[in-house]
């Protein structure tokens, strides 16, 4: 449907100000810096629960539930997006809880307590995706939402580039996984400044502050529920990378943990997330160009046929590093289309709330599939295949269902 004329302007740029903006390269920045925080813990914690005696249903469980309750954190925080008239406090503090939760890890003696500082880092995760979302959504035009978009998933993959590479350095130099752990507060602050300091916002009125939650998601329309249907089955097969860290940890350390499995494991990490970061932002101008709905089915095909990889091929370094690079492209595809694609199908009023839906099916669908993956490999510890193979049906199976669902807005078509 049409939007109105007062929905069309409430939360738009001036024209005269391109996707290249302070807002933009804010949003970017903490998005960098976030992600070296908080990916540098994720490269050694496989390694610190090993040290502690736990393994592989351990970080699954952690994983999943993780997820699962940052998926609560992530509703609340969309929904809170159309209900105030400012958004980047929410971010500014998401990203404050979280670099405190993740560096709190490196206290912790066990398991337990891993997933309870893993949890709270995850709940201010969750609570400021929608709102940093809206507020680089506001930031630029529509027909260069992919480039923004592109751009600030390109930040994210190259702050996962730092992290493991930092954590490596780290390892090498004698530090143990807690010390690294710890180690994460810093770039985690300078995040939080970068929203802080650099993000304007224009504050507007809150879009729905008079309707209930039921309301609100009735509010985000059919076509964009209907989409949500297909990225929740993939999701239920897109489990965390850290369990791609530990598959290739145990192949080469065994059961416990060691310099070389995880140097190797790292190592490889640091490609997936090199290879995301390179293809984000062309993938987003692909995007604007050819549909976001397109970057999407093919990203999750291809994730489908990665997954599988990891189940049937040798883990020989040769097919690693094949299926390294291939699982950073389709997550590439997926992180930048996927809220692209979202933005164009929401009506302006229930936008936030939208968004906060999807980051929320999202983490439940990570809930599922990391928790099906670990179990599964903790029932047939020779083999992760059971678990792999699983998780690559359910993800084939999502890509066929947002591939029907509709042809995509037209780019540049104000929604």
């Amino acid at each position: 449907m049409e939007p109105t004329a007062p929905e069309r302007s409430v939360g738009r740029p001036p024209e005269t100000e391109g996707w290249f903006n302070r807002t933009t390269v804010g949003v970017a920045l903490a998005s960098l810096f976030s992600d070296v925080s908080h990916e540098l813990g994720t490269a050694v914690l496989p390694g610190l629960l090993l040290s502690i005696g736990a393994g592989s249903a351990a970080l699954g469980i952690v994983e999943g539930m993780s997820d699962g309750i940052s998926s609560v954190a992530k509703l609340w925080g969309g929904v809170m997006t159309d209900r105030v008239t400012r958004r980047k406090p929410l971010a500014s503090v998401g990203y404050l809880v979280t670099a405190v939760g993740v560096a709190a890890i490196g206290v912790c003696t066990a398991a337990w307590q891993v997933l309870l500082c893993r949890v709270c880092a995850w709940i201010g995760r969750g609570s400021r995706s929608a709102p940093r979302d809206y507020l680089m959504a506001q930031a630029v035009r529509p027909e260069t939402r992919g480039r923004a978009f592109g751009m600030e998933r390109a930040g994210d993959a190259l702050g996962a580039v730092i992290g493991p590479l930092v954590a490596l350095v780290l390892l090498s130099s004698g530090l143990a996984p807690h010390q690294v752990m710890i180690g994460s507060l810093l770039p985690g602050l300078l995040a939080f400044l970068a929203i802080t300091l650099l993000v304007r916002e224009r504050p507007g009125p809150a879009g729905v502050k008079s309707l209930g939650i039921r309301e609100s998601l009735a509010g985000t329309g059919t076509p964009f529920r209907r989409y949500l249907g297909g990225i929740f089955i993939f999701g239920c097969g897109d489990f965390s990378r850290t369990l791609l860290i530990l598959y290739v940890t145990q192949h080469v350390s065994g059961a416990l943990f060691s310099l070389q499995g995880a140097t190797l494991a790292i190592g490889l990490y640091v490609l997936h997330n090199a290879v995301s970061a390179i293809a984000a932002f062309p993938l987003g101008v692909i995007g604007d160009r050819v549909g976001h709905r397109t970057v999407i089915v093919s990203g999750y095909v291809l994730a489908a046929a990665t997954t599988a990889g990891f189940a049937l091929a040798p883990p020989t370094p040769f097919n690693l590093v094949i299926l390294f690079i291939a699982s950073g492209l389709y997550i590439a595809c997926e992180e930048v289309a996927e809220k692209a694609y979202a933005v164009d199908l929401l009506p302006h009023r229930t936008r936030g709330t939208g968004l906060g839906l999807l980051a929320a099916v999202n983490g439940v669908g990570d809930m599922i599939s990391s928790a099906m993956v670990g179990l599964l490999w903790a029932a047939f510890p020779s083999s992760p295949a059971f678990g792999f193979l699983a998780a690559a049906g359910l993800q084939l199976a999502g890509a066929a269902v947002v591939g029907s669902s509709g042809e995509s807005p037209k780019q540049g078509e104000p929604s």
